[in-house]
């Protein structure tokens, strides 16, 4: 995939932290990706309402409206399974996996995680060929 493909790729992030939102748009950005950040749900939701990205990585803990809240809007707009979802969360109970199960997230990353973990889980929920960085 040329990098020209890859900028075509649509991220939308959704991080209320302003540190961890750079890190991870950074991170990605090291492979060729670009990202919208929402630093909040209802700027999430916004977004969505006009565009569908090709990945959600989505926080939990948001000022306002939860992650959860902002799955809700995404599945009630492209249908449960349109679109991969990372939820990148310092949560780690039991009870929020099992949430993120039922809602078919991706795969769900606790915080803080390495940025190599971030970049391998995007490549494969976007079905791209493993690069190197």
């Amino acid at each position: 995939m040329s990098e020209r493909d890859l900028q075509d790729i649509i991220i939308l992030m959704v991080e209320d932290t302003p540190e961890f939102a750079q890190l991870t748009r950074l991170t990605l950005k090291r492979i060729g990706l670009s990202v919208v950040h929402a630093p909040t749900g209802e700027e999430a939701v916004a977004y969505l309402q006009q565009q569908q990205p090709h990945l959600l990585l989505l926080d939990l803990n948001l000022p306002g409206m939860s992650g959860w809240q902002v799955l809700e809007h995404m599945v009630a707009l492209y249908g449960a399974g349109s679109v991969p979802v990372i939820v990148t969360s310092a949560y780690s109970d039991g009870a929020n996996r099992v949430i993120g199960k039922l809602q078919n997230v991706y795969k769900y990353l606790i915080k803080p995680f390495q940025p190599r973990e971030l970049l391998l889980t995007v490549q494969q929920a976007l079905n791209l060929p493993p690069q190197e960085v």
